[in-house]
């Protein structure tokens, strides 16, 4: 179904963490943001304007700041032919199905949420339901072509239509419609088959792989550099982590590195921080600390200027990681990130996490 999610009010488009917190609601409701759509407030426009995008959308939210709440809400009343009526002290349509400060309203063939948004207060609850006809898996240890070569003949005996996007190097995550008389159920099942291993459902390949952790009680830390935690900031996202997750460290200088986790001098005097001995003695400190069953190490140069530390030209991007198991079992990449600060370090962080199934892949089998 094509859907839209539309903010209304200044005072939520200016607030990056509360449009961050009603994107990840709204995802965890309909699995994904299909188009989205903002405005700085409501005009004399907007009833042409809801009326319009009624004909493109199946399904309309639109979270709307409290101060223009009553004005959108008579407008939905009027497009719907419905009076206004205070109801459980929420104004709504007289005909709508309403929830606290959320109704849903039908205006032809289109259904409209509208949610009284206050950047102070936890969102109201979103109503309505999505024929959702798409499902989402990654691929693990292949590149997007290959996977496509692969999955598009499976995807046509189905009838599921697909389409896909490079995550990172040798990790893709596809989205698979059902077509008229698709059979997704079947389609998901041969995929997983012929991927094996390969195969992580779902749209995030990292809740993916901490709901295996999950599940089998299985202990992860961190001993971060250029990430900066982000790896550890990642993991506690999650619900219920606190089963599998102590703590880390962050070692952003050599001193901390060599106090905190125990990478010699002579190390990174002669090797360097951005080494695969350091990423291997980080690793092996973070054991004798955390006591957990994988470990993950992340340190290289995420900036834009080369690094010339102990005199070498270390180019930007060029960033360290590893992972090791508790019976010493390990891996390590070098990785060659483009793009700017934040992109290195996240792709860094995601790289790292998939390791543990990499090293491991047995732990992660559905």
């Amino acid at each position: 179904m094509n859907h839209l999610l539309f903010i209304i009010g200044d005072n939520i488009i200016m607030n990056e963490d509360y449009k961050a917190y009603i994107l990840r609601v709204y995802k965890d409701k309909f699995k994904e943001v299909n188009s989205i759509r903002m405005q700085s407030s409501s005009d004399k426009e907007l009833p042409f304007l809801l009326e319009k995008i009624s004909l493109e959308y199946d399904y309309i939210t639109i979270f709307v700041a409290n101060e223009y709440y009553a004005v959108v809400a008579k407008i939905l009343a009027t497009l719907c032919e419905d009076v206004l009526v205070l109801k459980d002290e929420t104004l709504v349509p007289d005909k709508a199905f309403y929830d606290k400060n959320s109704f849903v309203c039908d205006f032809k063939d289109c259904k409209i949420n509208l949610v009284k948004t206050d950047t102070k207060a936890k969102l109201p609850k979103l109503l309505g339901e999505l024929n959702l006809n798409f499902s989402y898996f990654s691929l693990l240890g292949i590149d997007e072509e290959s996977a496509l070569i692969l999955l598009e003949p499976l995807a046509k005996s189905y009838e599921i239509d697909i389409k896909s996007t490079m995550l990172t190097d040798n990790l893709t995550l596809i989205k698979a419609f059902s077509l008229q008389y698709g059979k997704m159920d079947g389609f998901l099942a041969s995929v997983q088959k012929l991927f094996d291993k390969k195969f992580f459902k779902g749209s995030d390949p990292i809740k993916f792989i901490v709901d295996r952790l999950l599940e089998r009680k299985i202990k992860v830390s961190f001993v971060e550099s250029c990430t900066g935690g982000l790896c550890a900031s990642e993991l506690t996202k999650i619900d219920g982590v606190s089963e599998i997750f102590e703590g880390s460290i962050i070692t952003y200088s050599n001193r901390l590195k060599h106090e905190w986790v125990g990478v010699s001098n002579v190390v990174l005097e002669q090797d360097g921080e951005y080494s695969e001995k350091c990423i291997y003695y980080m690793l092996k400190g973070i054991f004798k600390t955390a006591k957990p069953d994988f470990a993950l190490a992340i340190s290289g140069v995420a900036g834009d200027e080369n690094d010339n530390k102990n005199g070498k030209d270390i180019k930007s991007g060029t960033i360290y990681i590893g992972a090791m198991f508790k019976n010493g079992t390990y891996i390590q990449e070098v990785l060659n990130l483009c793009g700017d600060r934040e992109f290195k370090r996240r792709q860094a962080m995601l790289k790292a996490f998939y390791l543990m199934p990499k090293l491991r892949p047995e732990l992660f089998e559905l």
